[in-house]
């Protein structure tokens, strides 16, 4: 490695690992003054929110992973621009593809960090964070959000699928239940509503039952638009309990549930989404770095505080294709593929153009 790219990757993570710490730290002082004092009121032990901030601390870091990306790419840039650095290199025939090769390659390895970090620290981490926080502040489960993607084994031989509850009415939209033996599905039950009532008991509209022999050959089939009360294997608790499963999951486990719904007709559209979108997250560092480099050197005239200014610009704009996509690709406007990957592929164009542009 040449003494110039060893400059460079070495200016790069000081203001990286800069930038990661203090937003890390900011994360964890909003989420202290939010939450402290809940602790505090529900007189729990110091241990309880101790361990509660040790296990946040990875879905900071996670979340502060791309901003501090591409704020370090604009910082190390522009800094050797304003120093005069970039035109002595320019000068001595260094190009601007040339310079930033090995920054390239570090925001790959980051963003492959930030897929690992998320499947085998974060989500064990939330999970745990999760439990302490409804132990020792809620004391019972939420209540005033809805809850989308949830699915579930019940008693080992029932697999439901609930595509979205509604907590204040507690109606479910889309619900799939299927009765397995040695997964041979003996009953399938669909339902487009379902509210509860009492115990297992739920009233259903636009529904139907079918029942299949060990063959797996359909015997009977029940077809209806009205409502009827009927019983399910799952109450209310259930669902309550299971919650919003799919960013509890890991990248692996997340595509093998998709394999066994589909393999059992359930429609795995939702999960196709989160899926996707655990891969188009952890490549968002890479993006922003390709991104914030050519902001610094785009123009002669351009500050340090304007390229600041712009990389919070394009974070913000970034999440909300990103959610704005993903939102299409739940509804069905968009393959999951597309819909979670839309952002990624304009501002990838939107940096080679910045590159293509920049004076080199």
């Amino acid at each position: 490695m040449k003494k110039i790219d060893f400059y460079i990757l070495t200016q790069f993570l000081k203001n990286f690992i800069l930038l990661l710490v203090f937003l890390t730290l900011i994360s964890l002082i909003v989420d202290i003054f939010e939450n402290l004092n809940k602790f505090i009121d529900n007189e729990s032990p110091r241990e309880v929110y101790l361990y509660y901030y040790y296990y946040s601390l990875p879905s900071m870091l996670l979340l502060s992973l791309p901003i501090s990306c591409l704020v370090a790419s604009v910082f190390t840039f522009g800094i050797m621009t304003q120093n005069k650095e970039w035109l002595v290199l320019k000068s001595s025939g260094w190009s601007l593809y040339r310079l930033i090769a090995p920054m390239l390659s570090l925001g790959i390895f980051i963003s492959l960090f930030s897929f690992y970090l998320e499947n085998n620290i974060v989500i064990p981490s939330n999970i745990l964070k999760e439990q302490i926080k409804e132990q020792a502040i809620s004391k019972t489960v939420k209540k005033n959000s809805d809850i989308e993607n949830i699915y579930f084994l019940k008693n080992e031989d029932f697999l439901i699928s609930i595509e979205f509850f509604n907590m204040k009415e507690n109606q479910i939209f889309s619900m799939n239940q299927l009765n397995l033996n040695s997964n041979v599905v003996l009953e399938r039950i669909d339902a487009k509503n379902a509210s509860w009532i009492e115990e297992n008991k739920w009233n259903i509209s636009n529904y139907s039952i079918r029942k299949f022999d060990k063959e797996g050959l359909e015997f009977s089939t029940i077809i209806s638009e009205s409502d009827s009360l009927i019983q399910l294997q799952f109450s209310l608790d259930d669902i309550l309990s299971v919650g919003e499963i799919s960013s509890e999951m890991t990248y692996k486990n997340l595509k093998k549930q998709i394999s066994f719904l589909e393999s059992n007709g359930i429609n795995a559209k939702r999960w196709k989404v989160d899926l996707e979108y655990k891969i188009a997250y952890a490549f968002i560092c890479f993006i922003l770095v390709f991104c914030g480099i050519p902001i610094s050197v785009y123009r002669s005239n351009t500050s340090l505080t304007q390229g600041i200014g712009i990389s919070l610009g394009i974070v913000l704009s970034y999440i909300i294709l990103l959610k704005l996509g993903q939102s299409l690709a739940y509804a069905g406007v968009l393959s999951p593929f597309i819909g979670v990957w839309l952002s990624n592929f304009i501002f990838l164009l939107l940096g080679i153009y910045l590159m293509l542009s920049a004076r080199k």
